[in-house]
């Protein structure tokens, strides 16, 4: 044999070895994200979701029980349903070719209703005192959806993740070093929510992995309504996390500020509060502008402004954190923001939401529709917005004024003392609700353009009737 065919024959040796090795790989990514094809009515994947329920969802529910509030009990039991419903769903995926959108819908429809009751149940406890808990779990329920997600479900459960994460921080700050069930409650569902990302990261990274030598998943579809519970044998799960890896200890201080006579004059400009306000511009998003990333602090152009300044008298440590101004995945912050008028977020998306914290004799308008917008342990701040899709909240607050040029569903007030509420013609089908706070008022546009302000009720009547306890606010004739 000469060289030459020696050398083709060692080629078309090394071609077919190749070849080989590209079928292997090909055959492990068609099953699913590199992990081999299922060949028993349990894959991997689903084995590992299973665990996943065990070691999160089962204690979860454990604790919702041990807070003792029906709503709160009846939205874990929901989410236990939930999960187990869309485990079923991966077995399906796991035993089947990858079906067509009308099959796909009615498979993860059992998911999605329940999805829904959660979301609604968190909607109709609104004025409960635990909101906080309701909200965690509503918040974060949408990352069930990311079996419909492609080419990349894991980054849309990290945001629900984020959004879960602002009512469950108010949990651990409300309850750290009081009541360690709470503080489990927010544990166990974040840590649902943190693994379930890296699940989905090795299982499913490109979307739901699909078994390319399974049936047909139409014949099927039954099976996806059957929600098995989730064994409670087994090993202990692990224990929590600690507290202190999700959330930092939010000190608190009491504090007296001046008279506020003038603070908000500029609000009264209508349309016109917009003039020289300084524009949050490219340079300083985060999502834009990489150098920022690691300490997530938006420049100052002008140090003056807004630079923090200790607050006179008793309590001035409170106000002495760093300044921010930033875009966190799909949270807007603005913290620490003293003696600053000119605070403007624009090119906000539906999704994203604001977060005001620690903010005094400060201004901040938000231009566009964004989810939500939040003021936690403010003062004397002004906050103009246009549309928000799920409502305005305040919490800890002292003498702000709200104004929206757009629609907002709902207002929530709760330990604030001292607030003005502006509203547009848009929004005059807002529901206030306020809870131990004081001296709220509230502008109504009318037909003439004028406005006609109307004081919150802060007194209360109780009475029995009829074995009954009936409160009535009190209201005092001229």
């Amino acid at each position: 044999m000469s060289n030459l065919e020696k050398q083709l024959s060692e080629l078309l040796s090394r071609l077919e070895t190749v070849t080989k090795r590209l079928e292997s790989v090909e055959g492990k990514v068609a099953s699913g994200g590199g992990s081999a094809a299922p060949s028993g009515p349990a894959s991997a994947w689903v084995d590992e979701y299973q665990g996943l329920i065990d070691q999160f969802i089962v204690p979860f529910v454990t604790h919702a029980k041990n807070i003792g509030d029906a709503s709160v009990t009846e939205q874990a039991e929901l989410l236990l349903k939930a999960v187990n419903a869309q485990k079923a769903f991966l077995t399906i995926a796991s035993q089947s070719k990858k079906p067509n959108d009308a099959t796909l819908q009615e498979l993860v429809k059992p998911t999605s209703d329940l999805m829904t009751q959660i979301t609604n149940l968190k909607d109709k406890n609104r004025s409960s005192k635990f909101f906080n808990n309701l909200s965690t779990v509503a918040e974060g329920i949408g990352a069930l959806g990311w079996v419909v997600v492609t080419p990349a479900p894991g980054p849309m459960v990290g945001e629900m993740r984020g959004s879960s994460e602002f009512y469950g921080n108010r949990i651990l700050k409300d309850f750290k070093g009081k009541d360690q069930n709470q503080c489990d409650f927010v544990a166990m569902y974040t840590g649902f929510l943190k693994e379930l990302q890296n699940y989905i990261k090795r299982y499913h990274t490109t979307g739901t992995a699909w078994n390319p030598q399974g049936g047909d998943a139409a014949s099927m579809k039954g099976a996806a309504s059957s929600a098995p519970a989730a064994p409670s044998g087994g090993p202990a799960p692990p224990p929590p996390p600690s507290v202190d890896a999700l959330m930092a200890d939010n000190s608190k201080g009491a504090s007296k500020g001046p008279n506020t006579n003038d603070l908000f004059s500029a609000l009264n400009k209508g349309g016109a509060i917009t003039s020289g306000l300084k524009k949050v511009d490219d340079s300083q998003k985060t999502h834009k502008n990489p150098n920022l990333r690691a300490g997530a602090v938006v420049p100052a152009k002008d140090e003056k402004v807004n630079a923090a300044k200790p607050a006179a008298g008793a309590g001035a440590n409170k106000w002495n954190g760093t300044p921010k101004i930033a875009l966190e995945g799909n949270k807007w912050i603005v913290e620490y923001q003293i003696g600053n008028p000119n605070i403007v977020i624009a090119d906000v998306e539906l999704k994203q939401t604001v977060y005001i914290y620690r903010c005094k004799n400060s201004t901040v308008q938000v231009k566009g529709k964004v989810n939500s917008v939040s003021l936690d342990d403010c003062e004397k701040v002004g906050v103009v917005f246009e549309n928000v899709l799920s409502g305005v909240e305040t919490v800890n607050c002292r003498s702000i004024q709200l104004q929206t040029t757009g629609k907002v569903p709902t207002i929530t007030m709760d330990k604030t003392h001292g607030g003005q509420i502006y509203l547009s013609k848009a929004s005059l089908d807002v529901e206030i609700i306020t809870s131990t706070s004081s001296e709220l008022n509230v502008s109504i546009p009318q037909a003439n353009d004028e406005l006609t302000e109307t004081a919150v009720p802060e007194q209360f009547k109780s009475t029995v009737k009829n074995g009954k306890l009936i409160t009535e606010h009190v209201v005092h004739k001229a």
